[in-house]
């Protein structure tokens, strides 16, 4: 089973030796009888002051204050932090904050929160706006020691590894003139730098034993919603998009799509979330409401959110969204069946689409693999040029479900096949779906360990940040 590296790419490679939110009003809550004093008293109080902001004159201590009160407010298991965790020995805040969690497991032996974490303001506010600096490749790794592999699992449309003519399921074979699977620690720095560039500088990429060619990461806006198309078959029309994540922007590329496939008389859909880690839960309310229709969702809860004990007045029920942002109308299919593509890099926000869609008695039929399992959420939170993500509450359907820490379980297993594109008939998750859609049975060779990318060892690249259920409010 694959599973997701979640860390830096720094520390992952130099540990082996090789080479749309909104931030939270989350810092008023009292601290109860935790002996911690309130957070909003160490707010902004910085080591480092940025200019033109709300920041003040303060320190590292100060800054690592504030996020152990923070947590105590906030976290969903605030009880479960270990009492014996010292702020000194954390060279940083960061590395602070990383420590400040439960140890609790899941019924499989997994830890119940692996997805707190943080990340510089300005990189998350980048991200969650659909503006990307890099060079436009999703990318795959197998092994963080000599030798090891990476491959494109998606390259963006419009980015420099699009006009480079880079292809899903090309491998890198060297940089800068050194074997990729060969480089020692020396290359650590070279590696991270083209895997996830923090400078527009140029670098040479060789690509399935070719000769190097010149890229160099660039500013583009991406798009979370692509490859919409029908797909004929002998039981009718079936609609197809990928979606990768959900920000704000996905709510104008969803409804796009929806009305495509609306006016092509779609009677199925497939929705590819093999990638996508969530976001705001607004818009995944909206593409289940898009799914579903008024008939399956009005009145019904997409998903009850319960925070700790201390914020329990924030207990809310989500709704179904049918409108837009803008208050209009939302476009629907009015389907009782979906299929989903999914695999361990499906998370949070892509989950609550299945939790809550199982919880109006709509079919969802999951092709691919075991879901990542994180029905939690948080509201980002701010505080001295980084951002901060804590667990801060649970969520449940209209039948009271939430249960999937250990994520969801496909309907019929499935390879992410990356020798093909997604969206073509033949890619061995979308074959499946057909095939599945049309038999009831699920195809015997459809997770074969043959299938490039789906080879034991292969991990996709992206922070646990990237792996979220944000609370925001629905703008209007």
């Amino acid at each position: 089973m694959r599973k997701i590296i979640s860390l830096s790419l720094l520390s992952i490679l130099a540990a082996c030796g090789g080479g749309g939110g909104n931030s939270g009003d989350s810092t008023t809550t009292p601290p109860g009888n935790s002996g911690f004093p309130p957070s909003s008293t160490l707010a902004n109080l910085c080591a480092n002051p940025r200019a033109n902001t709300s920041d003040r004159q303060g320190t590292v201590e100060n800054e690592k204050s504030y996020l152990r009160s923070f947590v105590d407010e906030t976290y969903l298991w605030y009880a479960d932090i270990p009492s014996n965790i010292v702020a000194a020995n954390y060279a940083t805040p960061q590395l602070y904050f990383d420590v400040l969690k439960t140890n609790a497991k899941t019924s499989s032996g997994a830890s119940v929160d692996q997805f707190h974490g943080a990340q510089t303001t300005a990189s998350w506010n980048a991200s969650s706006s659909g503006i990307a600096q890099d060079y436009g490749i999703k990318w795959m790794a197998k092994g963080t020691a000599p030798s090891r592999m990476f491959l494109a699992a998606d390259v963006a449309p419009g980015s420099p590894a699009a006009l480079a003519g880079i292809k899903r399921g090309d491998i890198i074979t060297s940089i800068d003139g050194v074997v990729a699977t060969e480089a020692t620690a020396d290359g650590v720095a070279a590696l991270n730098e083209i895997l996830s560039p923090t400078k527009v500088v140029a670098h040479k990429l060789g690509f399935n034993g070719a000769a190097e060619i010149s890229l160099t990461p660039a500013t583009y806006s991406t798009s979370t919603v692509l490859n919409v198309k029908t797909i004929p078959t002998a039981s009718g029309t079936v609609g197809y998009f990928t979606f990768d994540t959900h920000i704000a922007k996905s709510e104008a590329e969803l409804i796009a799509a929806i009305k495509q496939l609306k006016a092509a008389n779609v009677t199925d859909l497939v929705i590819d979330l093999r990638y996508n880690g969530g976001g705001l839960l607004y818009v995944a309310s909206q593409l289940a409401y898009m799914i579903a229709g008024p008939a399956t969702t009005n009145g019904l809860i997409f998903e009850k959110l319960t925070y700790n004990d201390k914020l329990a007045a924030k207990n809310t029920v989500y709704p179904f969204y049918a409108v837009t942002t803008a208050n209009e109308q939302l476009p629907y299919l009015g389907l009782k069946r979906v299929t989903l593509l999914v695999t361990r890099n499906t998370a949070s926000a892509s989950e609550s689409i299945i939790n809550s869609l199982r919880g109006v008695d709509v079919a969802v039929d999951l092709i691919g693999d075991l879901t990542r399992g994180k029905p939690y959420g948080f509201v980002p939170q701010d505080n001295c040029s980084y951002t901060y993500f804590a667990i801060q509450f649970k969520g449940v359907n209209q039948k009271g479900f939430g249960d999937y820490a250990d994520g969801f379980s496909p309907t019929c297993k499935a390879s992410d096949d990356v020798t093909h594109l997604r969206g073509d008939a033949n890619e061995t998750m979308l074959k499946t779906a057909l095939s599945y859609r049309q038999t009831g049975l699920c195809p015997a060779n459809s997770a074969g360990a043959n299938v490039l990318g789906a080879e034991p060892g292969y991990e996709l690249i992206r922070p646990a940040s990237q792996e979220m259920r944000i609370l925001a409010a629905m703008p209007h």
